[in-house]
Order: structure tokens, then sequence, then C-alpha cells
């Protein structure tokens, strides 16, 4: 199974001969490549096409030729675990080796949810995530942490020093509520439905007896409490849901083709009414779609794609790979490598297990060798390249 991100190099360099007739040579960054061998690049253009410095005048071409030695800010930091790959590690981002090899950047620093990160070649603190709840540092005093909720300190709402008028409480990092919502202190709530808060904040609806008819219940609606309505999943499609001596809430909104999630809302002839992908009643199947499962729990599923019916129904497509996703496609089970690994052995056991962004005999692609024996490395996913010493441009 061939890597991601496919590379190839192959370049034309123009030289002059002692006659002054050109030469034109091929360079093929592949494992035969020549230390000597040029190659060349463009120089940079504008949008309209004209050179960088505002001239139509085309500068001269640049000989390029294969690099050995790791460029800024690159360097090999694990040079004797006979597992590294040289100049695989990025100082700038390596929290193992922020700035220069083997400087870690430590956890758990200073206080409560603190951390560091190498960001530009420096540890720098940062504050982790608690759930959904945002942290910040605000006082810049390592030994609490980072001491402020800024999800709903009003004080600093959403970042540090970010403060709510008066009367106005931070929710979600935002001063105030969303429209339709009323500010009752702790939370946002709807009064209009809220059976805690029901018309205002404050208003608990008191319990009452439940309803007799089937599949009812007392709730808050529109500001007033215990106001008869259907439970969940539930409809009143003959209107006597109010009659004491009545069924209720007789329609499963769930299930009722004829009446799928709303009534008098039909299904089509051989389709079902389901819960849809968002859990909403819809009529299916699909005509790309096949019915799984048994009563009561069917889906619909396109047997194409579906990890979990891939094929025929009840095929689950196994997971659990290396640096890679499991997939369905065309109704067979596979995976799929995330950016910057390949499957360069062929073998589902270990996954993806190549990192195409270091390794000098898979470099940006499975088999696309740098000429390592020479000492060029492989520099996120291509094989490095630099001006050649002395190199002459071509006139």
């Amino acid at each position: 199974m061939g890597g991601a991100l496919a590379f190839t190099i192959a370049a034309y360099a123009g030289c002059a001969n002692d006659n002054g007739s050109d030469i034109v040579a091929t360079l093929d960054a592949g494992a035969d490549s020549s230390p000597s061998g040029p190659t060349f690049v463009d120089p940079p253009k504008d949008d309209a096409g004209a050179d960088a410095d505002g001239s139509n005048e085309t500068p001269p071409e640049l000989f390029m030729c294969m690099g050995t030695e790791c460029p800024t800010p690159y360097a090999t930091c694990n040079k004797f675990s006979g597992l590294a790959f040289k100049c695989e590690t990025n100082l700038l981002t390596d929290d193992q080796n922020c700035g220069e090899c083997g400087n870690v950047c430590p956890t758990g620093f200073g206080g409560r949810l603190m951390t560091t990160h190498c960001v530009a070649g420096k540890c720098q603190r940062e504050c982790e995530p608690d759930g959904e709840v945002t942290s910040a540092d605000c006082n810049g005093n390592v030994d609490d942490g980072c001491e402020v909720h800024t999800s709903s300190d009003n004080q600093n709402c959403g970042a540090c020093g970010v403060k709510c008028p008066d009367g106005v409480n931070c929710h979600g990092g935002k001063c105030g509520c969303p429209d339709g919502q009323t500010d009752c202190g702790l939370s946002c709530v709807n009064v209009s439905s809220d059976n805690f808060n029901c018309g205002a904040c404050g208003i608990q609806c008191p319990r009452i007896a439940a309803p007799k008819q089937p599949h009812t219940q007392y709730t808050c609606v529109g500001g007033q409490c215990n106001q008869l309505t259907c439970a969940s999943g539930w409809l009143d499609c003959d209107g006597d849901a109010a009659d004491p001596a009545g069924n209720g809430c007789e329609t499963n909104a769930r299930s009722d083709a004829n009446n799928c999630g709303a009534c008098g809302k039909k299904c089509g002839a051989g389709q079902l009414c389901l819960p849809g992908d968002k859990g909403a009643p819809t009529c299916l199947c699909e005509a790309n779609q096949t019915l799984c499962g048994v009563s009561p729990n069917f889906i619909c599923a396109d047997l194409q794609t579906s990890l979990a019916n891939c094929g025929v129904c009840g095929h689950i497509c196994p997971g659990g790979f290396n640096h890679g996703t499991s997939t369905c496609r065309k109704g067979y089970c596979g995976y799929e490598c995330e950016a910057g690994w390949g499957d360069c052995d062929d073998d589902p056991a270990n996954g993806c297990e190549t990192n195409l962004m270091v390794n000098g005999g898979n470099c940006g692609t499975c088999g696309n060798r740098c000429d390592v024996a020479a000492g060029q490395p492989c520099i996120e996913g291509k094989c490095f390249m630099t001006a050649c010493d002395g190199g002459t441009p071509v006139q």
C-alpha cells in the first residue's frame, strides 16, 4: 500500500561547455543521485509574473546541489538511539529538544493546569484545558498556575482583563447570554420552557400528579407551569390529549410511517420511519442505502462506505491502526494513513509505520530514497538540496 505525499524531483540545469554550447543535465534525487549533480530553482515571481524586484528581467538560474548538513532549525538529536534519522528534530517546536538537543520543556510546570511547550525554540508556559472549561494565568504567578476560569470569570471573560459590564455575567467566555435566553446567574436558560426557571429566574414549577393520558406530561410551556404536553418522541395527531378519557399522545413519531416526526408527514412507498443521522425521525432508506439491524434497532446504511456495515450488514471494519484510520470504500475495509505517515511494508499489523517526513529511505512517499550514504537528509518529506558552493549561474 503506497504511502502519502508523493514526491519526485526531476529538474534540468544548463551549463556552458568549452565551446559555448549549452549542456542540459537531468538530476534524479533518488538513490543514484550524485553529490555534485546540479539542478536549478526558478526565482520568485509576483502575481503579475514580474520579478520580485518589479523588473521584467529573469534573474539567472541558480545551481542546486545535494545538501548533507542539517539546515536551521533542524538537528540530529538522537544519533545514538539506533532509531534516529538525520536532521529529524525541529528545534523550534520539539518539546524534548527545545532550542538545542536535550533541552526538555517540563510538564506539570508551576501550579494548577500549567505546563510548557516549545514555541520558537523556547519553553513557554501554557494553560491546559480542563474539560470544557478554559483557564488562564492572569496574575503571572507560577505558583498558583492557571488560576482563572476565563469561561465564567466576570473580570476575565474569554481572556485576561476582559471585564463584563455591571449586572452581566460571563457565560462560555462571553459576556451575557445568547438571544432567546435569560441570565439566571450560573447559567443561561430559556424561561419559556425551563421547569426550574419558568417565566422568570428562580420560579420552579411545583410537582403534581402525573397526567392519566398515555405518553403525556406536565411541563413549562410559554413561561407557564404544568401545561399538558406530549412526552418526547410522541405526538397527539387525533387532538384528544387533553381529554381524560382519550388516548393521549398516541403516535410514535420515531416509527409511524404516516406521521414521521410530525403529524401527517408520510413516508414514501417502501420507506420506514427511523432515527436519522442526527436522531430526528426521517423517512428511510434512501436509494443508495440498505436497511440493516433488527427491530427495533433498524438503521439505514450505505454498504459502500459504512464502517459498521461494509459490503454487507453487520460487517464491522477493524480499527486501531498505527497512525491510520479505518475506511470502507466500495464495500471493502481498509485504512488510510495520517498526513506524513506511510505504510511502506504493506503490513496492516503495524499500520502506517513509516514517518515520511524524516525517513531518508522513504522521503515524502514510500520508496523515494535520498542519498543517505552520502549524508543527504530528508527534511519535511523532501530530500534536502542546497545552493552549490561557488556555483555559477546560467547566463
